[in-house]
């Protein structure tokens, strides 16, 4: 069956536990009992690309009767994309294209695994709008929508999602693609896949509309429903219309409050700040086309007064709106959360609103309209699931499920844990239809088991648990819940702040798509939702570490595009560099061995190219005066100094054209040690941060210039800390280029002599744009250069791809070169010339992954342009930057497994020569014995290999070194003379920092070779 999975999908097909776990549970914060009961690691996970290899394992599991569960983004808690009965899940997240956008037909077709808000995004790019998205839209998928049904953001003038679909293309049980249309629809819609997997589907859309967002406050909810049953009455154009109640506002400014505590380094200041809006009042959001509010705005203005309520300040209403998708704020109270969703007629939500505050203390409600006479309510409590009493807990969602049905309410949706409930929820008439056709297609219960239909229900066990929590009385559920323990059990230790937030985290998956290494890999362990997932499995005791996870871990680009997006304000970025170093320091994991190499280079002169440090400063021009001791300084950086030259050049010729007198550190400069914290080595940071403050306070340095955004991110968020940390002063004004450029500009102490005459795109490098917020003053420099053309490409500013480097380059080069030729298209999309960096980092980065990619562009330093503009001639980098790429990249290589594995065969006489003395009879021993003994001696010999070899190697090493120093000369033809004349003294040192961890992994693949050499040498 693998064999058979691998030959359709290829590398889109796992096998690997922690993805087959990762892509087997959803948002939900199961109690650990019923967890246990629940949660069943898929057998594999598949992610199809096409309608046809859909239908091709669809055939397969039915031939082999083996269960198939669909999967969008998993942003659900209802069960429906669990696996109960293990089999494979099918992730639809690679079918994720718009197959057309058709303005006369006023409709969109799309695959099933595209995300809401990027369809929304795109549309709107075309003058064009959904009708109607899930809250969870930045997260959650076409399909998923498709299986669960519901109601959303625009229910108010559009309903349930289920009125909204034109057309569902779906590969059912049999494996044939049907067209579903009309009531037939019914059998797709709302089923949870049980009947068929939506491959297709054609949505109506709208005109975009300048919306009007009004927020208004009640003190007396009663009075808030008055006036949305007026707003009824008077029929007024509203699309949108929501509620959250006072306890909700209040929980989530706590939240946010408590979130904003755990700030790290994070320069950030909170973008979800409440200050200002009424305390204790029920809040009422209502969003219509701009051009008819102004047609309707006395009306709505009246309702709102006669129902005392008061309309909000517009600069709230629109904070409020942009916090529409995040409706899970108040889970960092928790850090867990305690869900409800019912359907509830709005005659009765006042009733079940006051009912609800009297049973459940603290509970946090939102709704919204669906319609003018129903309303999708929302609800949560706080808990810990790390505490016992959550076990009980857990049991007060189906209070808040028992209060909406006394009330006339429904279950929002099915899934796995309400089965009982499903009639209720799709119709009597309707699931009987479902039932039939699942019958008569999926006679062996195949698609996704145990979901919505009841003969084939949740687990018995889980069943039961839920009849319990329902029947048991509310005060003896209070009761048993304080008398449990609330305090989280620690199975591991670790980072408080960590640990907790990796049960904070709500697995809502806003941070998936928009991760840059998820980008790379597409599978959930790359993403930052994956790996808090990791963490919290860890900490119950599910799953150990291993070096294979925490170089997951340990690979992240640091591009700060998931800190915006989180649900819960956790400074994820951050985080991973706390838990960086405790990863490599105190767990004794492995950091990447590139960075070994780095870290070397930068002990025996200060920076990570293996350059003399005696040529630190060569690349400075003759005719340029740099001052012993000056206010200002300006900082080239590592690879301005040996690599992109051009770029420290550029940057002096500007500072002397703007008439600033400075000094650099000369050959005292060493690296910033950005590479050093994102390796999780802070001993050899602390080494190279003293080295470096020493030698500014020395100079009597003020102001720092920066050429680098790594250093610029290190000068301006890591040093500051560390300062106050071992005791440094640390007054120093950070500038980057680009700031001190448009300085001399803005003060006209800079004179442009010509024109250059490019369209040029500008690449917003993540240290100075997400980590620094410097994004306009490149910009206004370019502006300012007589003949450029300046074109945004399609993600641009907060929004800018990132470049794919940093530790991606370092462990996963193919990965880095799909990442930065991701970047490079967008660039030749919109026709620049050339595409401006100001980052040498992202330069070698982009040149590199252009080149392997085969995307032929430009890539220059920003720098380029103002020097030509100034009258200087500039040197163009690119040649050298792609040799040296080349040689670093040729010693990564050789540090794999397989690249050590290939050099230890290359020199297998000069291994058999360096086994220990006492071993040495023994082998000559193997060699001389005849072919029918000596066969099996040797199968023995090869087993033993790789328990012997990790205690033999360290003193063999040094008899080895002299070879080892050969072939890598031999296998780094263009191997510059600095990093010869290193290799000596540096390369023993890595290999005994690198090979403990590497060594269980070469040894399996070099014993045959070894035991293969004795026979062919005998």
């Amino acid at each position: 069956m693998r064999h058979e999975l691998e030959s359709i999908f290829g590398e889109r097909v796992s096998f690997d536990k922690v993805e087959r776990m990762l892509y087997s549970h959803d948002v939900a914060n199961l109690p650990e009992a019923v967890e246990k009961m629940v949660l069943k690691n898929a057998d594999a996970v598949v992610q199809p690309e096409t309608i046809e290899e859909v239908q091709e394992v669809v055939k397969l599991a039915r031939q082999k009767r083996i269960p198939l569960t669909p999967r969008g983004a998993g942003s659900s808690g209802y069960g429906g994309t669990i696996p109960v009965h293990k089999g494979i899940v099918v992730a639809f997240t690679r079918m994720n294209k718009i197959i057309s956008i058709n303005k006369n037909l006023m409709n969109v077709t799309v695959q099933p695994g595209v995300i809401w808000s990027m369809l929304e995004e795109k549309l709107n790019s075309k003058g064009l709008a959904l009708r109607l998205y899930p809250s969870s839209a930045p997260g959650a998928t076409v399909g998923g929508w498709v299986g669960e049904g519901g109601s959303g953001i625009g229910s108010y003038e559009f309903g349930f999602f289920s009125d909204n679909i034109t057309e569902i293309k779906a590969v059912t049980p049999d494996g044939e693609l049907r067209t579903f249309k009309g009531k037939e629809m019914n059998i797709i819609n709302r089923a949870e896949g049980i009947t068929g997997f939506a491959v297709e589907v054609t949505l109506p859309v709208r005109k975009l509309d300048e919306e009007k967002k009004l927020l208004t406050a009640f003190i007396d909810f009663r009075k808030l429903v008055n006036a949305i049953k007026d707003i009824n009455n008077e029929n007024l154009p509203i699309w949108h219309m929501n509620f959250t109640t006072a306890n909700f506002i209040n929980n989530k400014a706590n939240a946010v409050e408590q979130a904003s505590k755990i700030t790290l380094h994070t320069h950030d200041d909170d973008p979800n700040q409440q200050d200002g809006l009424p305390k204790d009042h029920h809040l009422l959001m209502i969003v219509l086309p701009k051009k008819k509010y102004l047609e309707v705005s006395a009306r709505l203005q009246d309702i709102i007064e006669k129902n005392g309520g008061q309309i909000l300040n517009d600069s709230f209403a629109q904070h409020e709106w942009s916090e529409r998708f995040y409706t899970m704020r108040v889970k960092t109270l928790g850090p867990s959360l305690i869900p409800s969703e019912a359907i509830i007629p709005l005659d009765k939500i006042a009733d079940v609103i006051e009912e609800a505050d009297k049973k459940l203390e603290g509970i946090s409600i939102e709704g919204s309209m669906v319609y003018h006479d129903q309303i999708t309510l929302l609800a949560f409590l706080t808990g810990d699931e790390r505490t016992a009493a959550y076990n009980i807990g857990f049991a007060k969602s189906l209070i808040m499920m028992d209060i909406a049905k006394k009330h006339g309410g429904s279950a929002y949706s099915v899934g796995l844990y309400f089965t009982e409930d499903a009639e209720e929820a799709l119709g009597k008439e309707n699931l009987q239809k479902i039932a039939e056709y699942k019958k008569q297609l999926d006679p062996h219960n195949i698609f996704n088991p145990g979901k919505i239909l009841s003969d084939t229900g949740n687990p018995g066990l889980l069943r039961s648990a839920m009849k319990l929590g329902k029947l048991t009385p509310e005060p003896l559920l209070d009761i048993a819940e304080k008398f449990l323990s609330d305090k989280p059990k620690v199975k591991k230790k670790l980072l408080n702040t960590i640990a907790r937030a990796s049960y904070a985290c709500a697995q809502c998956g806003y941070c998936t798509d928009t991760c840059t290494l998820y980008m790379g890999f597409n599978w959930e362990s790359s993403s930052p939702r994956g790996k808090w997932y990791i963490l919290r499995q860890y900490l119950k005791g599910n799953l150990e570490l291993t070096q294979e996870i925490v170089d997951m871990f340990l690979m992240c680009t640091t591009c700060k595009r998931c800190n915006p997006v989180c649900q819960v304000n956790l400074p994820i970025m951050e985080l991973w560099d706390e838990f960086r170093p405790i990863l490599v320091n105190e767990m004794g994991f492995a950091t990447y061995n590139g960075f070994q190499m780095m870290a070397e280079s930068v002990h025996s002169d200060l920076n990570i190219w293996a350059g003399r440090r005696s040529e630190r400063a060569d690349w400075v021009p003759a005719d340029i005066n740099i001052e012993e001791n000056s206010e200002t300084a300006y900082w080239a950086g590592c690879t301005a100094s040996f690599v992109t030259t051009n770029t420290a050049k550029n940057a002096v010729n500007i500072l002397k054209e703007g008439g600033v007198n400075f000094c650099t550190l000369d050959k005292d400069e060493g690296c910033c040690g950005t590479p050093m914290l994102v390796a999780g080595k802070l001993d050899t940071f602390e080494f190279i941060f003293r080295n470096n403050i020493e030698g500014l306070l020395k100079r009597g340095v003020k102001e720092i210039v920066i050429s680098c955004p790594g250093c610029y991110m290190a000068f301006a968020h890591a040093y500051p800390i560390w300062a106050q940390k071992l005791g440094y002063p640390y007054e120093f004004k950070i500038k980057h280029i680009s700031e001190k450029t448009e300085e001399l500009i803005n003060k006209g102490k800079l004179k442009f002599k010509n024109p250059v005459n490019k369209k040029v795109t500008w690449h917003d490098s993540c240290h100075i744009g997400r980590h620094s917020g410097i994004y306009d003053a490149p910009r206004n420099v370019l502006k300012a250069i007589p003949g450029i053309e300046c074109v945004e490409m399609e993600h641009n500013r907060e929004n800018a791809l990132c470049c794919g480097s940093v530790l991606t380059r370092i462990a996963a080069p193919p990965v880095a070169d799909k990442l930065g030729g991701i970047r490079v298209q967008e660039a030749i999309d919109v026709e620049a010339d050339a595409l401006l960096a100001t980052c040498p980092c992202c330069e070698v980065q982009l040149r590199a992954s252009g080149q392997k990619t085969g995307k032929d562009i430009n890539v220059l330093d920003f720098t380029d342009f103002i020097a030509e503009s100034l009258g200087y001639e500039v040197q163009d980098s690119s040649d050298y930057t792609l040799l040296m790429w080349g040689v670093f990249e040729k010693a990564l290589e050789i540090m794999t497994v397989d690249g050590i594995v290939n050099m230890m065969s290359d020199m297998m006489p000069e291994i058999m020569a360096a086994m220990p003395s006492s071993m040495q009879p023994m082998m000559k021993g193997m060699e001389a014995l005849p072919d029918s003994v000596q066969s099996p001696a040797l199968n023995i010999m090869e087993k033993m290999i790789p328990a012997l070899m990790p205690k033999l190697l360290p003193s063999m090493m040094p008899k080895l070194m002299p070879k080892v120093l050969e072939l890598m000369k031999q296998y780094i033809p263009d191997m510059p003379v600095q990093l010869e004349e290193k290799l000596p003294d540096m390369l023993p040192k890595v290999m005994d920092k690198i090979m403990p961890a590497m060594f269980p992994k070469v040894a399996p693949k070099l014993a045959p070779k070894m035991t293969e050499y004795m026979r062919e040498n005998k």
